[in-house]
């Protein structure tokens, strides 16, 4: 029988997809390494803009809930934030396969040089979207709606299942989220407790970060999308 996975998203996301490899048989355990809390902010008039672009699914979340406005074409960085996006009413989705630059990229070529765009965002991203969309000729106004605050701890469920020796995967979204449990294993002396336990990441990027902690084995999906994360299961153990 195969240990747990640990499912480090923000809570909103997390237990979706724990409820997803739940229904094909897995043990989940959702332990955020982020929590998402809204700034005050408000909407400015979209009216100026072509587009709006979304690089997170808690981006969509925070726009929905402060405004009704769905007239814009909303870019989207992945098939989740797409998702979400079609969930929160917008009609007009264009999603990008990929990460911020890939989703440049896209914005640049179908959209052009008539700008100015509406990056609805974190306080922190990983990529200035500003910058990548120089080349095209589009200005980016930039909108945080939210602030991802690290975890301050391992939960006790947590804790108690790196001491049983019943986790087999840890699964991580962003480098943000491994650089945060590196921090938390380290403080609490339990880094040396995940050398059964393989590490699977969504990018390279976040793999470079999960590194630094010795697991058994750090796994790079295919592609930078949650799909191709979920499909390193059988590989890292899981024969499902």
């Amino acid at each position: 029988m195969t240990g747990k996975i640990v499912i480090t998203r923000p809570r909103d996301e997390a237990v979706g997809l724990a409820a997803e490899l739940s229904a094909r048989g897995y043990d989940t355990l959702v332990e955020p390494m982020l929590e998402i809390v809204p700034l005050p902010a408000v909407i400015p008039d979209l009216r100026a803009y072509r587009a709006l672009v979304f690089t997170s699914a808690n981006g969509v979340r925070s726009f929905a809930s402060l405004s009704a406005d769905r007239s814009l074409p909303a870019y989207a960085v992945g098939m989740r934030t797409a998702d979400s996006l079609h969930a929160a009413g917008f009609a007009d989705v264009r999603g990008s396969s990929g990460d911020a630059g890939l989703l440049a990229e896209f914005v640049g070529e179908t959209l052009g040089n008539t700008g100015p765009v509406l990056h609805v965002s974190a306080l922190d991203v990983a990529r200035d979207l500003d910058s990548l969309l120089v080349p095209a000729g589009i200005a980016v106004d930039a909108l945080a709606l939210y602030e991802a605050v690290p975890a301050q701890d391992f939960s006790k469920p947590l804790v108690d299942a790196l001491y049983a020796c019943t986790i087999d995967s840890v699964l991580f979204f962003s480098a943000r989220t491994a650089a945060t449990f590196g921090t938390l294993a380290n403080k609490l002396g339990l880094a040396e407790m995940i050398t059964s336990i393989s590490a699977l990441c969504l990018s390279n990027q976040v793999a470079a970060e999960a590194e630094k902690l010795p697991w058994r084995t750090v796994m790079t999906a295919p592609e930078p999308m949650a799909q191709s994360l979920v499909a390193l299961l059988p590989r890292a153990g899981h024969g499902r």
